[in-house]
């Protein structure tokens, strides 16, 4: 089975299984779709992270895609230049993209096709052309303009969209070809790469061919924790997969059930438990290689019990602020016949990522390096090499150390609180799948919390009277789309959910 946030990817995952393919083909073909059918979210100028469970060895593995700063990096010369902040947008904002490597470097260890046939599809879209999805049309055109400020409007991402309308991508064709053919080598080194580096260097970047040609991805240990008989995975820092685990270290303390789902009490507890594990997020996340990142005190089930102490039922707390963390993210799902997991995520983080694209390679750049810190001494401090912050998280969950749920859900800090609240949808409040997925969610952020039409008006104003900020009820870019796999434990019977606000589907072969 496979899930993915747009038919056309789920459908090349699906041709990978029939045509020899495992799960890891299966996830590596439909990203590759997804990068050219919905690239205002990813592609291969981005970043990607993967969890994968392989039943011969019996446990999770995580892989770590992200890139670093460029050897160019400088915090002191940012601020010297009178910036207290990173840029959002724009060449200062761009980091290594390391999804190809990611791509590579999974299915050499796990695949069975190679890159080239794993690309096959989509380079088939890019270069034959592809109908824009509805949802990705209307994300796409709000954020063309952004690409016309940084790149200009007479490229295909510089300018609106409308459902239906066939798009082709002939330079980014060219580009997966030339990665298809001679590896990601062909990406990091060689004319593609020189390519690049001359288009971040026009837009005022720093990146460099050395920085393309020495970048890897790595092989992680994942992070877990338990909850209702579960153990819930997820890639370690420098993502913010951390913080859903701690949420459910202090909301298992709770007797949630008793609360109802989706009730004030219920959301007062998400929203208390989100916010403190947040602050931690942003007092010490960064690139454990670079900084000391205290995981195992983040993670301790004392610690939990801690903070779970600080929760009043009657009123907010008093924290500071949060920095906001938006995405631009695709996320697919693929569990085989043989019972491999694949937990795939990439992402150009904001939509269309720093707005820097490639006129000859067709690449549209990442800009992971906004959400570095230009404070001095701060843990997720500019620095050369180092990777920034990181916001895309894919789910594993073991149920009796057997793989139980592969899931994903974009959507930058919606994230871990919207994996929360699918997660206790499912353990806590017995859900169906689909179910959980498509049901109303809250997402807090900048200090307000958001809620779907599905929230009635009466939760909205206890929420209220608890001492929460509302925010507007935003569309549906706001909560995220996940899509999700479940495995019967008794019968092996898999289900998907596909999330309706994204343009997805999940389909079994």
């Amino acid at each position: 089975m496979v899930a993915s946030s747009q038919a056309p990817a789920t459908l090349a995952g699906i041709e990978a299984l029939r045509a020899g393919g495992n799960a890891v083909d299966a996830a590596i073909a439909a990203h590759a779709v997804m990068g050219v059918v919905e690239p205002h979210s990813s592609g291969v100028g981005g970043d990607a992270f993967a969890l994968v469970w392989d039943p011969r060895e019996r446990r999770v593995a995580a892989l770590n895609g992200s890139g670093g700063a460029s050897l160019g990096a400088s915090c002191e010369r940012l601020r010297a230049q009178g910036l207290e902040v990173m840029p959002e947008r724009g060449g200062l904002s761009i980091t290594v993209p390391g999804a190809v490597r990611a791509f590579a470097t999974l299915g050499e260890r796990y695949g069975r096709r190679s890159l080239g046939e794993n690309f096959a599809a989509a380079i088939a879209y890019a270069e034959e052309g592809f109908p824009v999805a509805e949802i990705a049309a209307a994300a796409w055109s709000a954020s063309a303009p952004i690409v016309a400020r940084y790149s200009g409007s007479t490229i295909p991402f510089g300018r609106s969209v409308r459902p239906g309308e066939i798009v082709r991508l002939p330079a980014l064709a060219r580009t997966l070809r030339a990665i298809a053919e001679g590896g990601a080598d062909a990406f990091y080194d060689g004319e593609v790469a020189a390519a690049m580096v001359r288009a971040v260097a026009g837009a005022g970047g720093t990146l460099c061919r050395e920085d393309l040609r020495t970048h890897r991805s790595q092989w992680v240990e994942p992070i877990s924790t338990t909850y209702r008989g579960c153990e819930i995975f997820a890639p370690p820092p420098n993502g913010q997969g951390i913080a859903a685990l701690e949420m459910l270290n202090i909301l298992e303390g709770f007797d949630l059930r008793a609360l109802g789902h989706n009730t004030a009490s219920y959301l007062h507890l998400v929203i208390e438990a989100k916010r403190l594990a947040h602050r931690d997020l942003a007092r010490h996340l960064a690139d454990p290689d670079q900084s000391d990142v205290p995981a195992a005190r983040l993670l301790d089930k004392e610690y939990a019990a801690e903070l779970r102490a600080r929760i009043r039922p009657d009123r907010v707390l008093e924290l500071p602020l949060e920095l906001p963390a938006r995405s631009g993210t695709v996320y697919a799902a693929a569990v085989d016949a043989d019972g491999l997991c694949c937990s795939l995520i990439s992402s150009v983080y904001m939509n269309f990522g720093s707005g820097v694209v490639d006129c000859d390679s067709g690449v549209n750049f990442q800009n992971r390096g906004a959400l570095f810190s230009l404070e001095p001494g701060h843990p997720n401090a500019l620095a050369p090499n180092k990777r920034p912050y990181h916001t895309i998280v894919p789910w594993l969950v073991l149920r009796g150390e057997a793989p139980w749920l592969t899931m994903g859900i974009v959507g930058g800090e919606m994230q871990p609180q919207g994996a929360v609240q699918i997660l206790c949808g499912l353990l806590e409040f017995g859900l169906g799948l689909q179910e959980a997925v498509e049901c109303p969610r809250i997402r807090h952020g900048e200090g307000a919390v958001a809620m779907e039409s599905g929230i009635t008006s009466g939760v909205r104003e206890e929420l209220a009277a608890l001492g929460h900020q509302l925010a507007p009820s935003f569309g549906p870019f706001s909560y995220g789309g996940a899509q999700a796999i479940t495995v019967d434990p008794a019968s092996g019977v898999r289900r998907g959910a596909s999330d309706p606000r994204k343009d997805g589907i999940a389909l079994g072969t």
